[in-house]
């Protein structure tokens, strides 16, 4: 086998593994394939500690197989996004930034990427470019900053020049804009049925904006787009988007990634082997193949024969080395562009970041009283949680506790009732709630319109004469089902920095003042 053929092909991708050192996969992937690049996840993380002494390492057995420092990433938006988790996930994400006010996505951003750079990242798969534009999106939702290009786009751009500023390479996604779509890309192929024209003047705005201000990449998504290729292939394998558009037509100059390509958006019709052929064939730069060792070998090999047989050229392998260098001798390796910030999670940061989550959360309607109630010495009242089904592969998971208990240590003498959504969708008798006999009911609620016996469930305690606060922890779509509620509000993501605002919200700490970035329909 040629071993320097072989170096090139792995460079080309991106590779996850299991564990939080580097184990005999992610061994085999360097010393084997050549691997060049690193994704982490939450299963990859424990502490600071532990991620500086892994990245480290990935960065030691990439240069010694290799012969180039690996980008080394995270999908680290924040809020419901969120690779840190514990006592590391403080981050709000972009809804809740926007929502917040200005100036809040760029400092939020500056502290992010200063952690990451202390921990050994020089790369991040944020911000979310996506405009939200249909309430019913699977995937994206408060992952947005917003329902508009305008909005969207200066965020974005406030997001990538703090991000650069300490040494990270934030990688704006999900090329062309999968904020109009009803499918999640992890379970299936969305499509967006949008002329080009519509496409330009909306969902690729903040894309182009991007490229006008030299971002260093870009994520493509899978997504069928008959008006900008109607051969029925996702727009991460196609050729005309990715050469003809995005770099011909657009001029972006930087490195353009994949997503995931096990996810079933590629997998539901094309092989690994063939997915690797049609991305590389299609000018991708960086292929991601996030999880399994089998399907990380497939890949790696394929390409290799691909450069031996002619079939693909090596020539065009060397143009996204070329790209990667450029970046690569820039931001990559322990000595390259030190992050500015002295320690991670300092004071001064969880400060800030704390403020940045209580100035996102709004108030779209208030019951006067409702909240003094909660300022009693003893109140009878309850609080009813309803906790909302996983949703799509690879999503973080809140870790160190339920946050949810963040409220029944700040109102012990409450009376607390769980229930999961799913269940109620199964045919399980939805519990009897004696409204009567409290004097309030704090209803906590996320994605309950997916779940339509939960939410008819949840609305019908609104038809009652005891005042009802309606807490909507996602999406803020969903407020439009609690329009009856006495007091209403978003907090944008069910994370324990959330829950927290929430808390200190009812313990009258402090006045909210966040604007929801997004129209919701049914609200007056």
């Amino acid at each position: 086998m040629n071993r320097d053929l072989l170096k090139k092909a792995g460079k080309m991708f991106v590779a996850g593994f299991d564990g939080m050192t580097a184990g005999e996969h992610t061994k085999f992937c360097s010393k084997e394939l050549c691997i060049g690049n690193w994704i982490l996840f939450i299963r990859n993380v424990d502490s600071p500690r532990q991620l500086k002494e892994l990245n480290s390492e990935l960065s030691s057995l990439t240069l010694e197989n290799n012969g180039l420092a690996p980008f080394i990433t995270i999908d680290q938006e924040g809020g419901i996004v969120s690779r840190l988790h514990g006592e590391m996930n403080l981050y709000p994400g972009a809804m809740a930034c926007s929502a917040a006010g200005k100036g809040h996505t760029a400092r939020t951003a500056r502290i992010m990427a200063g952690h990451l750079k202390k921990m050994g990242f020089n790369m991040n798969l944020a911000p979310v470019a996506d405009i939200n534009c249909n309430p019913r999106n699977p995937i994206v939702g408060p992952r947005s900053f917003g329902e508009t290009p305008e909005i969207v786009s200066e965020q974005i751009l406030e997001f990538c020049e703090a991000t650069l500023t300490e040494g990270i390479i934030p990688v704006v996604k999900h090329f062309p804009g999968h904020g109009d779509t009803e499918v999640d890309s992890h379970l299936a192929l969305p499509s967006l049925p949008f002329s080009r024209k519509e496409l330009e003047q909306r969902e690729m705005v903040p894309f182009i904006r991007a490229i006008e201000e030299d971002v260093p990449a870009i994520m493509v998504a899978h997504m069928l787009i008959p008006s900008l290729d109607d051969s029925g292939l996702p727009s991460s394998l196609s050729k005309k988007i990715i050469q003809q558009l995005l770099r011909e037509s657009l001029g972006f100059k930087g490195l353009v990634l994949t997503d995931c390509l096990e996810m079933q958006g590629v997998q539901a019709s094309l092989k690994t082997e063939e997915a690797v052929k049609k991305a590389v064939t299609a000018g991708a730069d960086l292929l991601f193949i996030s999880h399994r060792a089998e399907e990380q070998e497939k890949g790696v090999k394929v390409l290799y024969d691909e450069m031996i047989s002619g079939r693909i050229p090596e020539s065009r392998i060397d143009e996204s080395i070329r790209r990667m260098e450029l970046y690569q001798k820039k931001y990559c390796g322990p000595t390259k562009t030190p992050a500015t910030r002295t320690s991670a999670w300092s004071g001064e940061d969880i400060r800030a970041l704390r403020e940045t989550s209580r100035k996102s959360l709004t108030v779209l309607k208030s019951g006067g009283s409702f909240k003094q109630s909660f300022l009693k010495d003893n109140p009878r009242f309850l609080i009813l949680h309803l906790r909302r089904p996983e949703q799509f592969i690879g999503e973080n998971t809140v870790s160190g506790g339920d946050p949810v208990a963040i409220l029944e240590k700040a109102y012990p003498k409450a009376c607390y009732l769980k229930i999961k959504p799913e269940e109620l969708e199964e045919g399980m008798a939805p519990p009897r709630v004696k409204t009567e006999e409290w004097d309030r009911i704090l209803l906590v609620c996320s994605d309950l319109f997916r779940q339509p016996r939960a939410l008819k469930f949840a609305q019908s305690l609104l038809h009652t004469t005891t005042p009802c606060m309606v807490a909507v922890m996602r999406t803020p779509y969903e407020a439009g089902a609690f329009s009856r509620a006495d007091t209403l509000v978003l907090c944008y993501e069910d994370t324990v920095a959330a829950y927290t605002s929430l808390s200190e919200y009812l313990q009258d700490d402090f006045e909210a003042s966040g604007i929801c970035p997004v129209t919701i329909p049914g609200l007056e």
